[in-house]
């Protein structure tokens, strides 16, 4: 990430005269984070980017201040307005697992996001096993462990980051690894979700599809 970047991002947000903590929220990171993005302490993610050009109305190439022309503020749609939904079941999947992510990222938490991900890629890595048994000349060697093995560890290590996740959510230890302020990194609703966009509505559908599922089974 170039210099000019925090300086245009901080410049933005005074320009709307809004607080650190206010674009933090809006931003879906927490304050100290989208702080170290304002001072140059840490570069953040192509996602980062792209959400706080939207939020304040200019294009990417100006937040990177790669042009001199906002381009976006005047044909940035309205707040109010709503982008359309996502289309497709794949579609839902992605973003909801792209809001996932972006969630731990909000709450600040390293320990909740690697919890999260070690669920999510052994999630993945039990189901590719799957598709790729589908063809019977697909050969073995791709993977160093045996199917039964794979299969087995994947699903431990699924279990595991589950219930790690479940001790920091609920402290049911007792031994407060999740700071007050992450705790309130944490708030949600279906508007906050909404507000991710496309992403955030992924989420929201994916939940009441689910949902509608298991009531039928």
């Amino acid at each position: 990430m170039n210099s000019e970047f925090p300086r245009i991002l901080t410049l933005l947000r005074k320009e709307r005269g809004i607080s650190q903590k206010q674009a933090a929220a809006a931003l879906g990171v927490s304050q100290a984070l989208l702080s170290h993005y304002e001072n140059g302490i840490r570069e953040c993610g192509l996602a980062f980017v792209v959400r706080a050009s939207e939020f304040y109305g200019v294009s990417c190439d100006y937040l990177l201040g790669r042009t001199s022309d906002p381009g976006n503020r005047e044909s940035a749609p309205p707040e109010e307005e709503e982008e359309p939904p996502a289309k497709g079941k794949h579609d839902k999947i992605l973003g909801a697992v792209k809001m996932l992510l972006t969630l731990c990222d909000r709450i600040g938490s390293e320990t909740l996001s690697r919890e999260v991900e070690r669920f999510l890629s052994a999630a993945i890595y039990r189901m590719f096993r799957r598709i790729y048994r589908v063809h019977p000349r697909n050969a073995e060697g791709l993977f160093t462990l045996p199917g039964p093995r794979g299969e087995l560890m994947a699903r431990c290590r699924m279990e595991s980051a589950a219930a790690e996740a479940e001790i920091l959510a609920e402290d049911s230890c007792g031994e407060q690894l999740l700071t007050p302020a992450q705790r309130e990194n944490a708030v949600l609703t279906t508007e906050i979700l909404s507000g991710y966009g496309e992403e955030g509505r992924a989420l929201l559908a994916l939940i009441r599809e689910e949902e509608s599922g298991f009531k039928k089974t």
